[in-house]
């Protein structure tokens, strides 16, 4: 059973922005099964490290995107992923023994669900017009 199945509806209709979301949920997906394994803390620290980091990489890549074609919203965008950086380090900052780990993934989860469905769908028709000239 996964934690996290992709659907057409979160689509942006940006083909690399695509693509890094299908990748985000099945390292989602990994995370959930090491956690239902009982995989160390250490691993599954290590995991939600390359998962955010990953995040990092596509927070980069939609923002890049959004400055170069003028997104009159990048601002905007670009205080919400700040914000989750924030937020999931305090998440992660906590001894190894306290972290939560599929409380984390679920907030991940609905943050990153909302957002796709909220903020990345607004983008994908205005950069997908930029994008195709």
């Amino acid at each position: 059973m996964s934690f996290f199945k992709w659907d057409e509806s979160f689509a942006t209709g940006i083909p690399e922005c695509d693509i890094q979301h299908k990748k985000l949920i099945n390292m989602f997906n990994a995370i959930y099964d090491a956690i239902r394994l009982n995989v160390d803390k250490k691993a599954l620290k290590e995991a939600f490290d390359s998962l955010i980091n990953y995040f990092e990489k596509h927070f980069a890549l939609e923002e890049e995107l959004m400055e170069k074609y003028e997104y009159p919203e990048a601002h905007i965008h670009k205080e919400e992923h700040k914000k989750f950086k924030e937020e999931i380090k305090k998440f992660l900052q906590n001894p190894q023994e306290e972290i939560n780990f599929l409380e984390i993934l679920k907030f991940l989860k609905n943050w990153w669900l909302n957002h796709i469905l909220t903020m990345d769908k607004k983008y994908g028709p205005f950069l997908e017009t930029k994008i195709k000239k």
